[in-house]
This record gives C-alpha cells, structure tokens and sequence, in this order.
C-alpha cells in the first residue's frame, strides 16, 4: 500500500468541496473524483434527493461519467477519491469498473450518528473480489466530518425500517 501523497490531498480537498456543495443543495454531504493520467477526470457530488434515485450515490454517478468520457468501462488507469468510505453498491460499481485504487476520507465509524452499522466494509469486499484494489482509509478525515456538523439524523434512512441494535 503507497501513502498518501500531497497530490492526494489536493485531489481529495476537490472530493470534499463537492461533499460541502453536496449539503448547500439538499443532499447528503459526499464527494467524489475520479483522476485519470494524474488529472481529475470526473468531479462529481451526491445527487439522490436532486435526482430522485437511490442510486444516485457521487461514486455511481462519477463512474457513470468516467466511463462516458473514456468510452469504456474498464477505468483501470484511473483512481477514485470519495469523502466517506464507499458503501457496498459503489464498492461493487467501482470494483467492477477495475479501479485500482481507492482513496477515501471518512470511515462510516466516523458518523455513528448518521450511518447505521455495517458489518461488511469495502475492505471485506475487496478480499471477495477477483480484482484487488488497493483501499487507502482516512485521508483529511478533520477536514471531511465539517460538511456532516449538525446533521443529526440520516437523511435517507427511515429509522422504522431499520433495527437499531447490533
């Protein structure tokens, strides 16, 4: 595993201001880019409540993108940096599209108080995948948690449907 470098950084700083637009606008506060050939390609935020798709996540729609733009679905020469760990549906996305390496910010542990616990982690996923991206946690993650302040509870978990205890 390669550490974090300050090009990184710079390229998270860019994930985590559309993770802030994200919020301004009545989303969820996540952020993603998607660099290719050292350059950010794709600089996308969270568009559920915008689009009204579920699926609309900033990693399924940067993707999306990533690959229109190159004209392929195999994005093996890219890297994806997102504001929070990727949940399962990305991890699947990205994995499937063969980016070999995730960045992220924030752990899902990081906001007990927004996300419900998972037991599975992109991590987890990855030892279950053919393809083995390199998975690089908690980059700026001081700097990520500013978008989620005061939110108290998740915006697109009914707490009804869900059970609470572990």
């Amino acid at each position: 595993m390669t550490s974090p470098t300050a090009r990184d950084e710079q390229f998270m700083r860019l994930a985590l201001d559309q993770a802030e637009l994200s919020r301004e606008q009545g989303d969820f506060p996540f952020g993603v880019v998607i660099t290719w050939r050292g350059r950010a390609l794709v600089i996308q935020q969270n568009g559920e409540t915008r689009d009204a798709d579920i699926t609309a996540h900033a990693e399924m729609l940067a993707l999306r993108e990533a690959c229109r733009r190159l004209a392929r679905r195999d994005l093996s020469d890219c890297t994806i940096y997102s504001s929070c760990e990727p949940c399962p549906m990305c991890s699947a996305a990205i994995f499937q599209s063969n980016i070999p390496r995730v960045v992220f910010s924030l752990f899902r542990d990081d906001l007990p108080h927004i996300f419900r616990k998972r037991k599975i982690r992109i991590a987890q996923l990855a030892e279950d995948w053919d393809y083995r991206p390199e998975v690089v946690g908690g980059l700026l993650r001081d700097e990520a948690v500013q978008p989620f302040e005061g939110l108290k509870l998740p915006l697109r978990v009914v707490p009804q449907h869900h059970r609470t205890e572990v």
